[in-house]
């Protein structure tokens, strides 16, 4: 035999050694992972909450927006956004010197108006006596009738214009105190008690007044009573039926990881908006005062609304449940043994067992195998994925069902 030959004969062998190696590695392996995998869970007793959730943002009950009643400028602003102010605070001052000035034309107008009808009143009593006077003379014929006639006359007049000079004091009157209400108006004062959320002028700024400027006014500040805080949420057509008024909620929000705030629902809006072809309802929370406090206007809030809660009930994951009709369901426990069971509510998570099971109890469910190494999964794809249906297989014959 030649070397060449036997050098060959020598790599084939080699060849021979290896492929069977690894043909029996991998039969070796292959039954190793035929074995199928269960998980186990317990039955335990615990609290179930069905819930509708929902995302909307915070805001006050009521903001009021504050516009000055006398034009000006600004002279002082004494609060900054986030101050906390009482109702009749002074919160501002409008320079008052134009106000003044109209105090002052409206006085001097009054004083016009008084002044005319003290010369009216004066002639008037003139003319009245020298008729009383023509009267008594004409009864002795001493006078002629058209004198008497001409003082009646005058008399007439002058008592129309007194009243109409009564009534030019009267509107001085309100003019001067209009005057001085705008006067006084120039401290801006708070209209009622809650929570500096905006400041919309600064000193030297020019403002004009909202009861007498066509635009409405310019705008001062805006002031919001933060005690009792609402989200307004959406909820869906196919959940709004659930929630009613008095339902407790629970809500979070991002810029408080790990807390919750109580709250409750409010109001639900009688009529549905449709939103991306989806009809929706709004629904109002309101905030419990830990909440309230904590959180601001214009956050965004998750608010999830108990809609069902059972007590102290036996508990089951979804997941391990098969369930058939009527409420029924079918379990096998860890003996292998076939239980039917009643369900009740489920939270999409863990499903409540009314009856056919208590706590403490073991049910399995079949789970796909692990692989073992890189070049097991890599090459036994098909053969991992018939391990899963025989794993599916047993567990349909434990349960009596069929392929």
């Amino acid at each position: 035999m030649s070397k060449k030959t036997k050098k060959k004969l020598s790599w084939m062998l080699i060849l021979m050694v290896v492929s069977a190696g690894v043909l029996i590695w991998w039969k070796m392996g292959a039954k190793a992972e035929e074995k199928p995998n269960f998980e186990t869970a317990e039955a335990v007793r615990g609290d179930l909450v069905e819930k509708v959730s929902a995302t909307g943002s915070t805001e006050p009950e009521y903001i009021v927006e504050i516009k000055p009643k006398a034009s000006g400028e600004i002279e002082k602003v004494m609060v900054q956004e986030g101050d906390g102010v009482e109702k009749g605070q002074l919160l501002m001052t409008v320079d008052p010197i134009v106000e003044k000035r109209r105090v002052n034309q409206a006085r001097a107008e009054l004083r016009m108006s008084q002044a005319g009808y003290t010369a009216i009143k004066h002639k008037r009593s003139h003319i009245s006596g020298k008729l009383d006077r023509e009267l008594k003379l004409l009864e002795k014929g001493l006078v002629a009738k058209e004198s008497v006639d001409t003082l009646r006359k005058e008399l007439a007049v002058l008592n129309a214009e007194a009243a109409l000079s009564g009534a030019k004091i009267q509107k001085a009157k309100e003019q001067l105190s209009e005057a001085r209400d705008r006067l006084s108006e120039t401290q801006i004062k708070a209209p009622v008690n809650g929570t500096v959320l905006e400041r919309l002028v600064q000193p030297g700024q020019i403002v004009s007044s909202g009861t007498n400027s066509v635009s409405g006014g310019t705008a001062l500040l805006r002031i919001a009573d933060l005690s009792r805080l609402f989200i307004r949420v959406e909820v869906d057509e196919a959940d709004v039926a659930k929630v009613q008024p008095g339902m407790e909620t629970v809500i979070t929000a991002d810029a408080f990881p790990g807390k919750e705030f109580g709250g409750h629902v409010l109001r639900i809006s009688p009529q549905g908006k449709e939103e991306n072809n989806v009809t929706v309802f709004e629904v109002v929370v309101q905030a419990d005062e830990a909440g309230s406090k904590a959180l601001r206007p214009n956050m965004t809030a998750n608010v999830e609304i108990k809609v069902k809660e059972r007590k102290d009930v036996v508990l089951l994951p979804r997941r391990f449940v098969r369930t058939l009709r009527g409420g029924r369901a079918l379990v096998v426990d860890s003996a292998g043994n076939r239980k039917r069971i009643k369900l009740g509510m489920s939270d999409g998570v863990m499903v409540e067992v009314v009856s056919g099971l208590q706590a403490g109890e073991k049910i399995v469910i079949a789970s796909q195998s692990k692989k073992r190494s890189g070049k097991s999964e890599k090459r036994g794809g098909g053969g991992n994925r018939g391990r899963g249906r025989d794993s599916s297989r047993n567990m349909r014959r434990m349960m009596g069902g069929r392929r």
